[in-house]
């Protein structure tokens, strides 16, 4: 299995303590973006962040992927106001939501995929990995060796899917509900 397909050209490279494999899922950055100011400065800090703009364009096709780095938290404020910019985890997705409701809502469904995750072998992980449509949250977690194979499993495809679909459905709402108070 070539990981590096996947973007991953060192899996399992980082070995993990137990108490960091437990936070993979807990928040490893969090910051209000309520201004133009805030945006472009949380934009300077993580724009060279992996899958920072990858991230959160992928669920917004209104924005152009080709979105500068350091314009992508002003385009979510201008086409979705005020929100929580996101890292679910060190080796996480990024997100954008409007709600702690909404944060912890998309942290469950990241934190089922570790969980199922873990459990599987690697050619499970691989064949999930490539086929989704979006930055493959599983190849990203390859670099490090959270996996503890024979302890759970599931239908890893589908929850990545799920998780992606939750963070595309509240984008959209956001989105809708900004355009009709415009």
């Amino acid at each position: 299995m070539d990981w590096t397909i996947l973007g991953q050209p060192r899996p399992r490279s980082v070995h993990l303590t137990p108490t960091a494999r437990a936070r993979l899922s807990h928040l490893a950055e969090l910051r209000d973006v309520s201004s133009p100011a805030e945006a472009a400065r949380a934009s300077a800090e993580f724009s060279g962040e992996p899958g920072f703009a990858a991230d959160l364009l992928a669920v917004r096709p209104w924005l152009s992927p080709a979105t500068p780095k350091r314009e992508v938290l002003g385009a979510l404020l201008d086409s979705e106001w005020t929100g929580f910019l996101a890292l679910l985890g060190e080796y996480g997705p990024w997100v954008y939501v409007s709600t702690v409701r909404d944060l912890q809502t998309l942290s469950a469904r990241y934190g089922e995929l570790i969980t199922a995750a873990s459990g599987a072998d690697e050619e499970a992980v691989w064949n999930a990995s490539q086929g989704t449509v979006f930055p493959s949250l599983l190849a990203r977690l390859e670099a490090t060796d959270y996996r503890r194979p024979g302890q759970g499993g599931g239908d890893l495809a589908a929850l990545e899917a799920a998780f992606w679909a939750e963070a595309a459905a509240q984008a959209r709402g956001r989105y809708e509900g900004r355009r009709r108070n415009r």
